[in-house]
């Protein structure tokens, strides 16, 4: 193998591998294992800062953030994640079988459950 070749090799393999580490690789547990604080009870109210924002940082923001996001969504703060939300598809990508998000698979139905739960409280902040 050339020189030319194996640097271009090299370069192939650098390139693949940044763009395979881009988006999250967040451990997603089966159903019966909790992603959620034992202290999340089903009368708990959902907030952002307590909750969701977590659940965006493990599992969105790694596509999701930064000056390129994936999708030119940004899900860096409140207000981007409220209006995916409310005007966007983020509920409707989180429940998505067949095209899921994160793309590694689906959330547990309990984590997909906060984020109703969020809209039926309110869109709470703090």
């Amino acid at each position: 193998m050339t020189i030319k070749l194996k640097v271009r090799y090299l370069l192939l393999t650098f390139i693949v591998g940044v763009l395979l580490s881009n988006c999250t690789k967040a451990y997603i547990p089966k159903d019966n294992e909790s992603q959620l604080s034992p202290a999340i009870t089903a009368t708990d109210t959902i907030k952002y800062q307590s909750h969701i924002s977590v659940l965006i940082s493990n599992n969105c923001i790694g596509c999701h953030g930064g000056s390129n996001p994936q999708g030119s969504l940004s899900l860096e703060n409140y207000n981007q994640v409220r209006n995916s939300t409310e005007n966007g598809t983020l509920i409707q990508r989180i429940n998505d079988a067949s095209d899921p998000m994160p793309p590694s698979g689906l959330l547990t139905n309990q984590t997909r459950s906060l984020f109703d739960r969020w809209v039926q409280n309110g869109y709470l902040e703090n």
